[in-house]
């Protein structure tokens, strides 16, 4: 890159104090100017400390907690979307999509919250809301509860007789098994909407078999196709898939690999030559500077970052989360469309009511 060989240093890190002290390592006697990391946000909050200290250029690519772009880091840029992106992206979508789809208006829909009272449940939920209320949905019910409560039967009914069309969801796997197990027992099956910390993740559809047919999950895409990509974007992530097979006995990359890859391209493609040196001021200043329109990244995202003074400094404004359908035991990516492995289907009672057009429309 730019005439010099790149010299890339990996590090380990299985819990936030082992990330810290490998970010340490890796500045201190790697004599590193730039990190592209983390595997999660819990990482991502301890390692961007000692970088930021350090005066070190670090590229956020997985970690999507608020709390990790709220500190106004002069040097940390997240490429990947954000847990309030994500839930405002689900609640465009349903009032976008999901709302036609049941042959409602929008603001006809009776929506319904329910979440976990820890901080991913609670924050999440706060943002679910919040936009919301911005598109003037109408919200019959704000629910929440310990995750580690042991039966969920009483919330089930009194979300029950709020009679919801959605209910969009905020859950870890194991409250999301039982609330959805109680809540069929007492004849409660709205359409769900929850996220892949929950309604997204394998043991779902193991635990519920046919019953998690149809149910929805906003966050990291299940999987991804790169076949509506066009031009020089499809043609690195098709080289992507290519290497990355041949490294990993033929399987396809992985959702979370794909992402990391996207985050290190935008490093790579913009940020870097731009630059034109790894020194990190003029990193920062080369990545402020980009304004790449969505469409033209190889997970379909722009790239756009908040600048110095906003609340979410560093924050790709145009990239985006994924929204996921459980469809025939298998979680499909069903949006963005660019880079989707299937269309919506709407499921009441485990039974398919309409297959949703191959859509050409764009979720704005």
């Amino acid at each position: 890159m730019l005439g010099k060989k790149v010299v890339l240093v990996s590090a380990d890190a299985p819990d936030p104090q082992a990330a810290a002290s490998e970010a340490n390592r890796l500045i201190t006697h790697e004599k590193v100017t730039a990190t592209i990391g983390t595997q999660s946000s819990s990482l991502s909050l301890a390692a961007t400390v000692v970088a930021e200290k350090n005066k070190v250029f670090y590229v956020e690519t997985k970690g999507i907690s608020g709390l990790i772009t709220a500190r106004g880091f002069k040097y940390l840029f997240r490429t990947t979307f954000s847990s309030r992106m994500m839930a405002n992206q689900m609640v465009d979508y349903t009032a976008q999509r999901l709302a036609p789809k049941l042959g409602k208006e929008a603001k006809e829909l009776r929506i319904a919250i329910v979440h976990e009272d820890g901080g991913f449940g609670t924050s999440t939920a706060k943002a679910l809301t919040a936009r919301a209320k911005v598109l003037g949905l109408n919200i019959v019910a704000v629910e929440a509860y310990s995750a580690r409560t042991a039966d969920l039967s009483g919330l089930s009914l009194k979300l029950k007789r709020a009679k919801p069309d959605i209910l969009l969801a905020a859950q870890y796997i194991n409250d999301s098994i039982l609330f959805h197990r109680q809540a069929k027992e007492l004849g409660f099956r709205p359409l769900v909407f929850g996220t892949t910390a929950g309604q997204g993740n394998p043991d779902f559809v193991k635990a519920l078999g046919k019953d998690a047919e149809g149910v929805l999950a906003g966050g990291i895409p299940a999987e991804i196709c790169i076949d509506r990509l066009k031009g020089e974007p499809k043609r690195d992530a098709a080289e992507f898939v290519r290497r990355y097979k041949e490294t990993h006995k033929g399987e396809y990359p992985s959702p979370t690999s794909f992402v990391g890859f996207a985050g290190a391209w935008i490093f790579y493609k913009f940020i870097l030559p731009k630059a034109g040196s790894l020194d990190p001021d003029k990193l920062r200043e080369a990545a402020l500077s980009l304004d790449v329109k969505p469409g033209e990244g190889v997970l379909n995202w722009g790239v756009k970052f908040a600048g110095p003074g906003a609340e979410n400094a560093g924050q790709n404004l145009y990239a985006s989360a994924g929204i996921n359908q459980w469809q025939d035991g298998k979680l499909r990516l069903i949006y963005p469309r660019e880079i989707a492995s299937s269309d919506l289907r709407l499921v009441r009672s485990g039974r398919i009511l309409e297959e949703v057009e191959a859509a050409v429309g764009e979720l704005r």
